[in-house]
């Protein structure tokens, strides 16, 4: 005996209120029976149906399947058996409306790990019930009677003894009821076949066997015709796939379900656009002013192999430092450690989209200049203002003749390289390009200086000033502060140049700018790498000392700044959570559109871990495009003019990336969590709402 039913009861509570479905059922089936249930709407037809197909629990009584109890059954022993032995044919179809009509059968296929034989064997189902040109089309553009079709073809896929219709033609015509009702007994052979129906007048000349329900229990248990002896007798032994099966279904039902809901997967896309970007933003604008460095390099720019010397507090002569020089092997030195790294500020004006600092730095094996030349080094965002920053010193007079242009997706600063000749003979006068002169205490800017030779000593002129009536005022000069000057004349005007220039006689511009290179505070050797600075420092003669330009040293004040950061960093992982909580909030109800697919899935045999994992797989391919996108957009930004956004960081990347994914798994969890422990007769009614 294939089935028994030994005084089955199912008893159902809602909200402590319970209702008897069935009460005392005693039946047996076995193969080639095609058996007719009949009755009144709810006297229990559609509850036993679901009982015998572990659509839903029962709690009386007791279930024999091939001779075996399955009261005991665990949720992992109900899939296996739904899995091997129930194919279900339901009244308003349950069928994947967003999947083809092969799709569909081929969800009932899993057993098979060869997906080209799933569709041979598809195609040949599909041939068999007379959908051969639907077989490409989306299920929701199928008639009543072709969907049911579908459902047939998708219920012998399964390859089941057991086959059970709840009201197949309950939403058909009579021409597409008349069809389905023979569809049914010509799969029949070697099957158990059980119709629900309340209308048997379809059925009756191909039923085998009658029972009649009553307010839940059997009222009339009719024998029509004999069925056929069992060839044999009919056990699904067939194994559980292994895991590497498994991970194909899981992959394959999730890309299916990714394709299937196309507008959900757009909105849920976009929406995660939407929410990276955010977050790149908020680590851009407000990253760079609240994360504080806890180091930081002993010069601004750390250059490799830069050693920089002192003297124990007193001054390097030139000599000396040609001398230690050689006997350390370092390929360049540059007596004044001020003139390796200095910074020139160039206002805003005209069109230019903003203010810029201007590092200048000596690097000589990154940069091998000669004489005049230099390297403007800037971000793609500010190359409008190129010819802008560029002119600023080729007109300055600063012994600068060209420049040429790197340009960098950094949003990290401006950069000018300089040859040795260019610090050595005009370093000062670099460093001079709008700088600061008080006239009478008022403060201005001086874009450069020049020589006039008719002025006297302590006398100069004014080109470009913004005062009015300042001859024979006293002036100090931030490049001279140790000298006053006179002002007499201002009335000169040069629109090309780049600001106020200052005229002196040449004595006086010589005392300003004279480079005094005999002596310094500190000096700078360079070595082709930090490995070969390294080695030479240990090497340094008694009383000097060493330490390399790329050192790191503690900021004042780290151990506030250490625990700001910290602040900073767990709110923004709280604000990524609760990003990620919200957007899994707004999208759960849009999630639910997959109830109804997730509960058809578990009636065709996909265990609940392939179709969870399945949603997991679905949300990566969700996620995805974001991989590609803040890379994408992080350029746009970096490239945009007077953008302060620099290419994304690993660091940031990642991050972004991650919340990203929290969020579609926080979906996917609370997707899965409402519906574990969920009956499918609960899961296909509220998919259905």
């Amino acid at each position: 005996m294939l089935l028994k039913l030994e005084n089955i009861g199912k008893i159902y509570d809602s909200n402590g209120i319970l209702t008897i479905g069935i009460r005392n059922v005693n039946l047996e089936f076995d193969f080639n029976e095609f058996v007719l249930i009949e009755g009144e709407s709810g006297s229990g037809k559609s509850t036993l149906l679901n009982v015998v197909g572990a659509n839903d629990t029962y709690e009386e009584g007791e279930l024999y399947f091939n001779g075996s109890e399955t009261s005991h059954y665990s949720a992992n022993d109900w899939e296996r058996y739904r899995e091997q032995n129930i194919s279900t044919v339901f009244q308003d179809f349950n069928i994947i409306e967003n999947l083809t009509v092969s799709e569909n059968i081929q969800l009932a296929l899993f057993r098979i790990d060869d997906i080209k034989e799933r569709k041979r064997i598809a195609k040949e189902l599909i041939d068999k019930v007379g959908l051969t040109k639907q077989a490409s089309q989306r299920c929701s553009k199928l008639s009543g009677g072709e969907k049911q079709r579908a459902v047939i073809a998708r219920a012998l896929a399964k390859d089941s003894p057991i086959i059970l219709a709840d009201e197949p033609t309950g939403n058909l015509d009579v021409k597409s009821s008349t069809e389905i009702a023979k569809l049914l007994k010509e799969v029949s052979s070697g099957k158990l076949v059980i119709v629900v129906t309340h209308n048997a007048d379809f059925f009756k000349q191909y039923a085998t066997r009658r029972v009649r329900m009553y307010d839940g229990k059997v009222s009339e248990d009719k024998l029509i015709e004999k069925p056929a002896e069992a060839a044999v007798k009919r056990e699904n032994n067939s194994a559980h796939a292994d895991k590497k099966q498994e991970l194909k279904n899981t992959v394959w039902l999730g890309l299916l379900n990714y394709k299937s809901r196309p507008r959900f997967t757009v909105m849920m896309s976009f929406a995660l656009a939407v929410c990276a970007i955010a977050l790149f933003i908020v680590l851009n604008v407000f990253g760079e002013t609240l994360i504080k460095p806890l180091k930081t390099t002993l010069d601004g720019v750390g250059i490799e192999g830069k050693v920089i010397l002192s003297n124990a507090g007193a001054l390097i002569t030139e000599d000396e430092l040609n001398g230690i020089s050689e006997s350390l092997g370092a390929g360049y030195s540059l007596w004044d450690r001020e003139l390796s790294e200095f910074f020139v500020t160039i206002p805003e004006s005209g069109d230019m989209l903003k203010a810029y600092t201007v590092t200048c730095l000596y690097a000589p094996y990154r940069y091998a200049l000669e004489g005049a030349e230099a390297v403007l080094v800037m971000p793609v965002s500010a190359a409008r203002d190129e010819q802008a920053i560029k002119d600023t010193f080729l007109r300055a007079g600063v012994g600068i003749t060209s420049i040429r242009t790197e340009k960098t997706l950094s949003a990290d600063g401006v950069y000018l390289y300089l040859g040795y000749d260019a610090l050595a003979n005009n370093g000062k006068k670099i460093q001079s390009i709008y700088n600061k002169m008080k006239i009478d205490g008022y403060e201005t800017t001086v874009y450069t200086f020049r020589i006039n030779d008719g002025l006297g000593s302590g006398e100069i002129n004014l080109v470009n000033s913004d005062f009015w009536n300042v001859r024979n005022k006293t002036v100090v000069l931030s490049a001279k502060s140790n000298m006053l000057y006179t002002v007499i004349d201002d009335s000169g005007i040069e629109e090309n140049a780049g600001g106020l220039i200052v005229e002196m006689n040449a004595a006086d511009y010589d005392s300003v700018f004279s480079e005094c290179a005999g002596s310094a505070n500190q000096a700078c050797l360079y070595f082709s790498s930090d490995k070969a600075a390294k080695a030479a420092i240990e090497g340094l003669p008694e009383g000097y000392m060493g330490m390399l330009s790329a050192s790191k040293i503690y900021v004042q004040g780290a151990g506030e700044i250490f625990t700001a950061n910290i602040l900073y960093y767990l709110a923004l992982i709280l604000v990524g959570i609760c990003l990620a909580v919200l957007i899994s909030v707004i999208f759960m109800r849009s999630v639910k559109i997959y109830q109804t697919d997730f509960t058809v899935y578990r009636t065709l045999g996909i265990s609940r871990r392939i179709s969870s994992r399945s949603l997991n797989i679905q949300m990566a391919l969700i996620f995805l495009p974001t991989l590609v996108l803040m890379p994408l957009v992080s350029l746009i930004a970096a490239v945009m003019p007077g953008s302060t956004m620099a290419f994304i960081g690993i660091g940031e990347y990642l991050f972004i990336e991650i919340m990203m994914l929290l969020i579609v798994e926080f979906v996917a969890f609370g997707f899965n969590k409402s519906i574990k422990g969920q009956s499918v007769r609960t899961g296909l009614r509220r998919g259905l709402k």
